[in-house]
C-alpha cells in the first residue's frame, strides 16, 4: 500500500503569473486544493521536496496529510505541471478527501510476462490495459496492481474476474473485461489448437 505522506504547505493570497514567478524564485511551487464541495485553498510547497516525491513511483495515487498553517487536510494529487526541459514541478492540483472510498486510476504490473508459458513457446504477450480504475478504501490505496502471469499459455486471455485485487479495492464496473492476452506468432500454434489436433489424430 502507498501509506500516508506528510507534507507542509503555506497558504498564499497573491495570484497570477508574476506572483507564481516570485514564488519559484524563492524555491516554492504554487498549488491548489479543491473538491468535496469545499472552498478551494491556494497554497505553496517547497519545490525540491515536491519534485522529489513526484519522481517516486505512483505519486498520483499517494494519500497525503497536508499541514497548512497548523491545520491538517487529507488530499490526493490530481494534476502536476512540469517544466518542459528540467521536469521540475511547477504547479500541483490536489483534491480534498472526505469520503471513505475514492476512485483511483492504478497502474498494472504484469509479473513474469517475459517468462510466461505462452511466451516461452513463441507467443507474444499483448497488454490491453496498463492501468485500471478502482474504487479504493482511502486508507488502503495501492501503488499498483500486481498480477502473476507466468502460467498463461498461448491463445488465452487474462480477464478482470481472474484478478485478486488488494484489500479494500474493487473494479468500478462489474462487467468483465480483458487486461492482456498471449497471441501466437505466425507459424506458432496455440495450446488449444495443439490439443484439438492431438484429439483428432487419436479418433
Amino acid at each position: 500500500m502507498s501509506g500516508i505522506l506528510e507534507l507542509e504547505a503555506k497558504s498564499r493570497t497573491e495570484f497570477g503569473t508574476g506572483a507564481a514567478r516570485a514564488l519559484r524564485r524563492e524555491g516554492r511551487v504554487p498549488a491548489i486544493i479543491y473538491g468535496a464541495g469545499k472552498t478551494p485553498i491556494s497554497i505553496s510547497l517547497k519545490e525540491k521536496e515536491i519534485t522529489k516525491y513526484y519522481r517516486k513511483p505512483a505519486f498520483i495515487s499517494q494519500l497525503i496529510n497536508l499541514t497548512i498553517d497548523k491545520k491538517q487536510y487529507k488530499v490526493l494529487p490530481k494534476a502536476v505541471e512540469l517544466h518542459p526541459v528540467t521536469d521540475i514541478v511547477r504547479h500541483v492540483d490536489f483534491v480534498f478527501l472526505e469520503a471513505k472510498t475514492q476512485k483511483m486510476e492504478v497502474p498494472i504490473v504484469y509479473e513474469g510476462k517475459e517468462r510466461a508459458l505462452g511466451v516461452k513457446r513463441g507467443g507474444y504477450f499483448n497488454i490491453i490495459k496498463r492501468r485500471v480504475i478502482l474504487l479504493c478504501d482511502v486508507n488502503n490505496i495501492p501503488r499498483n496492481v500486481t498480477i502473476d502471469v507466468t502460467n498463461m499459455p498461448i491463445g488465452t486471455s487474462l480477464k478482470s474476474s481472474q484478478v485478486e485485487l488488494p484489500k479494500g479495492c474493487s473494479f468500478i464496473t462489474k462487467k468483465e473485461f480483458v487486461l492482456a492476452t498471449i497471441i501466437g506468432r505466425r507459424g506458432v500454434k496455440t495450446e488449444i489448437e495443439g490439443e484439438q489436433e492431438v484429439a483428432e489424430a487419436i479418433q
